[in-house]
């Protein structure tokens, strides 16, 4: 029995003394993931966002909603400060051709839209940490809008013709301020984030320009006016028409960043 405890005893004292030397001996080995979580100085990102009036313009069936998505191109200057590039881009283009019943002849109607607007800003992190990342920023907008409308009507025996072509050009400039807070995903190079804003927004030239042409029993005549409105009835000789729209607003955003 002796034996038994003596063989025992040693046993355990060899596990003991190989288990701790081992813990001793042991090197702790740092690693760097290309993905982090956390985006340093020199890395790049990618951003969606979509802001709650635009969802609630997805929600009311009575609104032809254009949506404009948010796309951001991100890159840190230093640890601390970001610069970003936000986009937001949009074109239609509808076309309707029919014959007409009561006349001889067809109708074409051609309507083309576009959206197009840049926000470069920066991007100012207060918090270090890998958890929540408090920032505030501000950027300029700048951006165009055009609408053009082309309707004709032409009579096919006579070859007589009237065409309407109604055409808008703006130039939308303006100031944002943000404030948001954004939580990265576990280990993902992945963080969403929200953020409330206050813009303001100027559009210049919002009056349409209208050619009128046709051409009814050899008497052709072309004419120039303006209108409120592609719909509108009254006719301006000249006209300026300028908006300015200062509101807030609160955006969600899903952010995806990788490093050089």
């Amino acid at each position: 029995m002796k034996i038994y405890k003596i063989v025992l005893l040693t046993a355990a004292t060899l596990v003991s003394s190989v288990t701790f030397g081992q813990l001793l001996e042991r090197e702790n080995v740092e690693s760097r993931i290309a993905v982090g979580t956390r985006p340093e100085a020199g890395d790049f990102g990618f951003m969606l966002g979509i802001s709650a009036q635009e969802i609630d313009e997805f929600s009311d069936s009575d609104l032809d909603t254009r949506g404009y998505p948010l796309m951001s191109f991100k890159y840190y200057l230093t640890d601390q400060l970001e610069l970003r590039l936000n986009t937001q881009i949009y074109e239609k283009t509808k076309k309707i051709q029919g014959d007409l019943v009561n006349t001889l002849g067809q109708e074409d109607n051609i309507d083309k839209e576009s959206f197009y607007r840049f926000m470069p800003s920066a991007q100012y992190h207060f918090s270090s940490t890998n958890l929540l990342d408090t920032y505030a920023g501000a950027g300029i907008i700048i951006g165009t809008e055009k609408n053009e409308v082309l309707t004709t009507e032409k009579t096919t025996l006579t070859g007589d013709f009237i065409a309407d072509q109604y055409t808008k050009s703006t130039f939308v400039w303006g100031f944002n301020i943000n404030f948001g807070v954004q939580a990265f995903i576990a280990d993902l190079p992945l963080a969403l984030a929200v953020e409330a804003s206050i813009r303001g927004l100027k559009h210049s030239n919002l009056q349409y320009e209208v050619n009128s042409k046709s051409s009814v029993g050899g008497v052709v005549t072309d004419q120039t006016f303006y209108t409120l409105s592609d719909d509108a009835e009254l006719r301006y000789q000249s006209l300026e028409y300028k908006e300015f729209e200062l509101g807030a607003d609160l955006r969600f955003m899903l952010s995806y960043y990788f490093r050089r």
